[in-house]
């Protein structure tokens, strides 16, 4: 972790050291002329001063500040403050700082190498609030909008669940898997969620129906197709079923099931591989 402004590394150049040299040489010459335009000035006044003599001290004087100020926009433009004298007892050494308070993600800074202007030395990253990319379907894009509510949860927490909001979604679709990335901005304060980490978002839509939902592991397949077994005539019957969309490890029923019903939602693996063993066992009977 580091704090704003805090020092990561000294770095040598050249061009830096050249920089100060030449805006120290011309602050001196830019102090000198200065001095000698005022006192000039004032005896031209007196008209103790020919006016020639005076024009010219002051062209020198003139001269003297625009060099003092592309001297500064020299160092401006290296990043350096002009009126900040090195600290480190070289003119061409200077510290890298944080620019914001956060944490290193990668050094790449080794100590003697030569730092390349097009390559990062540090990276900081700020992991007080994170931001989780994922996969928007086409078909539920009028479903979402901007500033939604959204929970997310991943591996990592099981039961827990992290609060966030939909802050983007981008203006293309992926043609091979026809979704759209949608953005949902996560409150990462006390550091628990990582970057990179595998997660699973809900964004919350406007209601517009009830919908039947059952546990996802009351859900097995028979022949490729969904069923559910529920509780009739004494015993367990399978039931085929129509499935729609997931949800915190629920799945939506749109067909097969009636409000009420009694469905297994523990055993139904267990209860597949019985009715399986039997079909088995009726067709070498027969």
């Amino acid at each position: 972790s580091v704090r704003a402004g805090e020092t990561l590394a000294l770095l040598d150049s050249v061009e830096l050291g050249e920089a100060r040299s030449v805006y120290a040489q011309t602050a001196s010459e830019h102090a000198m002329a200065k001095a000698n335009f005022e006192r000039v000035e004032k005896l031209h006044a007196e008209q103790i001063v020919p006016e020639k003599e005076f024009l010219r001290v002051r062209s020198e004087y003139e001269k003297s500040r625009a060099a003092l100020r592309a001297a500064d926009d020299k160092l401006r433009l290296l990043g350096v403050a002009p009126a900040k004298q090195a600290t480190t007892g070289s003119p061409s050494v200077f510290p890298l700082n944080a620019p914001f308070a956060g944490t290193v993600i990668e050094k790449d800074a080794v100590l003697g190498e030569l730092a390349q202007p097009d390559k990062s030395i540090f990276t900081v990253a700020d992991l007080s609030v994170l931001w989780i990319d994922g996969d928007l379907y086409e078909k539920d894009l009028a479903k979402v909008k901007i500033g939604s509510p959204a929970e997310v949860t991943v591996a990592a927490y099981p039961g827990t669940v992290f609060k966030g909001r939909l802050v983007y979604v981008s203006a293309m679709v992926e043609k091979e898997t026809r979704t759209l990335t949608a953005r949902i901005e996560v409150s990462n304060t006390d550091g628990r969620l990582r970057p990179e980490m595998f997660a699973s978002a809900a964004i919350e839509t406007p209601a517009t129906s009830k919908v039947l939902a059952v546990p996802e592991d009351a859900v097995v397949l028979m022949d490729s197709s969904p069923i559910v077994f529920v509780q009739e005539h004494g015993g367990f019957e399978p039931r085929p079923v129509t499935v729609g969309d997931k949800l915190r490890g629920l799945v939506v029923v749109t067909d097969g099931l009636e409000p009420g019903t009694p469905v297994v939602i523990a055993g139904a693996y267990a209860l597949k591989a019985r009715l399986q063993k039997a079909q088995l066992g009726a067709g070498h009977a027969h």
